[in-house]
């Protein structure tokens, strides 16, 4: 459940592509709310600086969960706070999730929204370096160049084998029963197996934002006449209006700068979209009177629309570490050791772009299923088939820098973070299954990498033994958040029994004309995957319902 103690709003990784969509028109007047700065320094720019959501320049925003009844302790849950939202300040991955995802929603009864239906819209934004088919992947997109920054050799990729990677020392995968997928994002791939990562980085190795794809300063500046951005402000509200029918009707925001200060009414000619994300978006409808009557009625809201849902079904993917200490050559930390190292790799960046600067931490994606899995964690199919079961774990590998935690001795460490996808945070003991699964084959890699390829791994955080007993203790110790938060402004119907709903398939919300939301809330449940590309998708989608119906209303 979300609260709403105090006002914000921000337009999110989806805000950006909105303007941009619908402002390109001029002759149609878009303003875009942003809760943070436009903050584009040359640190926003360097994806492995830029990654460190805990540093002070990060424009990020922290909000502390209550205490996890499982894990005895909050989480602490982040967001961006600028122009671009989250997509400043995540690790750059680009994956749009199964086929069958959208398909389900479709089932779910969700019109326009299967896979075909949904494809296009990733289409259109993409500018790839790694097009295969016009029908897969786009290549005059204006958004998110796809690129992949580790490679693998063709009889790495036979075997099954992911070398290691050329821009930083991502650790060397090999498992039999998982073959190599060479395109995680094509419907033609399978499932499950071993990939190289798509990534959101331009052509010079810099992050590629929302922010800079769709809302770049020369673009923001040749449309000042129709597009107007306001950064460091919020909205206080939503400007609600009753109909002599009895029909509520948006007319515009009440706006204000970040202390509260400078408040101006804002009147909408067409429609206002809410892009504030999982948190955002529900906080601003419940200010606004729309949300759960009790919760509105006990925060002294006025009840505007009664509308259950908004707020409730948050979903996250549950991230859980393993670690090893590795040698020092192979990790980051050898920046920390050899700090001339880190200096002569920032010269490298400078000049010639490539180099650590630019790698993600994550590289590399193995996903399994648990179902697919001995007691041991071994694969029980030699190869995946169409029939086999859909991934729900996914092993992200890849060398961090030290923790509190660990020995500061030897503070070389490789991390294995494991995701269990469609949680409910640890309260189905199906969760402990599947995660004790997925820790399993998690230490038959790292047995693995030790024994075929006599690579030095040295126990930082595992389980104290195989048991049931040790592991889900080690779950409850290293359990957190991957940061993939959706489905807080549901898209169902609004008496839907899985959980109501607050927009319909049209992204319009129940019961009050004029609104809409658009950003990763919607989804009726949260989708396995992450989430930066399927929240972009799902504001193309939004952008083109508008202007359809736009030229409709102005009967072209």
């Amino acid at each position: 459940m979300i609260g709403v103690p105090f006002p914000h709003a921000s337009s999110g990784t989806a805000g950006c592509v909105l303007a941009n969509r619908l402002s390109a028109d001029p002759a149609k007047t878009v303003l875009l709310v942003e809760r943070g700065p436009s903050a584009d320094t040359w640190v926003s720019r360097i994806p492995l600086f830029s990654m460190n959501f805990l540093a002070s320049y990060s424009p990020s925003w922290k909000h502390t969960t209550v205490e996890e009844k499982e894990l005895g302790r909050p989480l602490e849950l982040y967001t961006g706070s600028a122009l671009g939202g989250s997509s400043r300040i995540n690790i750059c991955l680009y994956t749009r999730g199964l086929p069958a995802e959208y398909d389900a929603l479709s089932a779910a009864g969700r019109q326009g929204w299967a896979w075909n239906d949904v494809l296009p819209y990733f289409v259109a934004s993409e500018k790839s370096d790694v097009v295969d088919s016009p029908d897969i992947h786009g290549s005059q997109g204006i958004m998110l160049p796809l690129r992949r920054l580790c490679q693998s050799s063709t009889s790495a990729q036979e075997n099954g084998e992911i070398e290691r990677s050329a821009v930083s020392p991502t650790l060397l995968i090999r498992r039999p029963g998982f073959p190599y997928i060479a395109d995680l994002n094509s419907a033609q791939e399978p499932s499950i197996g071993c990939a190289r990562l798509d990534h959101t980085v331009d052509d010079h190795d810099h992050r590629h934002s929302t922010f800079r794809a769709f809302l770049p300063k020369d673009l923001a500046l040749q449309r000042k006449a129709n597009l107007h951005i306001c950064t460091n402000k919020i909205v206080q509200k939503l400007d609600i209006r009753t109909d002599s029918d009895g029909r509520k009707v948006t007319q515009g925001i009440h706006l204000a700068s970040r202390n509260g200060n400078l408040q101006r009414n804002v009147r909408a000619s067409r429609e206002v979209i809410i892009c504030g994300g999982p948190f955002g978006s529900p906080k601003v409808l419940m200010l606004s009177g729309i949300g759960p009557a009790k919760h509105l009625k006990d925060m002294r809201i006025p009840v505007i629309k009664n509308l259950p849902a908004v707020g409730s079904n948050l979903q996250d993917h549950v991230m859980v570490d393993t670690a090893w200490r590795i040698p020092l050559k192979d990790s980051f930390s050898v920046y920390l050791v050899r700090p001339w190292l880190f200096i002569l790799a920032v010269i490298q960046h400078l000049l010639f772009g490539p180099g650590f600067l630019l790698g993600a931490m994550t590289q590399l994606s193995l996903l399994a299923s648990s179902a697919s899995l001995d007691k041991t964690g071994r694969p029980l199919r030699e190869k995946p088939t169409s029939t086999s079961p859909l991934p729900d774990l996914e092993i992200l590998p890849g060398t961090h820098l030290p923790n509190e935690e660990f020995d500061k001795k030897a503070p070389f460490a490789s991390r294995l973070p494991i995701q269990r996808l469609y949680p409910a945070i640890l309260t189905n003991p199906t969760d402990y299954s599947q995660l004790r699964a997925c820790i399993r084959l998690t230490l038959q890699l790292a047995s693995q990498m030790c024994t075929g390829h006599a690579y030095p791994l040295d126990p930082l955080a595992i389980p104290a033994d195989s048991s049931d007993t040790a592991i889900d203790a080690h779950i409850r110790q290293r359990a957190d958040t991957s940061y993939h938060y959706s489905s807080t402004c549901r898209m169902a119907p609004e008496n839907d029994p899985a959980g109501g709903g607050v927009v319909d398939d049209q992204l319009r919300v129940h019961g009050v004309d004029r609104l809409r939301i658009a950003d990763s809330s919607i989804f009726p449940w949260l989708l396995g995957t992450h989430l930066q590309a399927p929240a972009v998708m799902v504001v193309e989608k939004c952008a083109d319902m508008i202007l359809k119906e736009n030229r409709v209303r102005d009967g072209q």
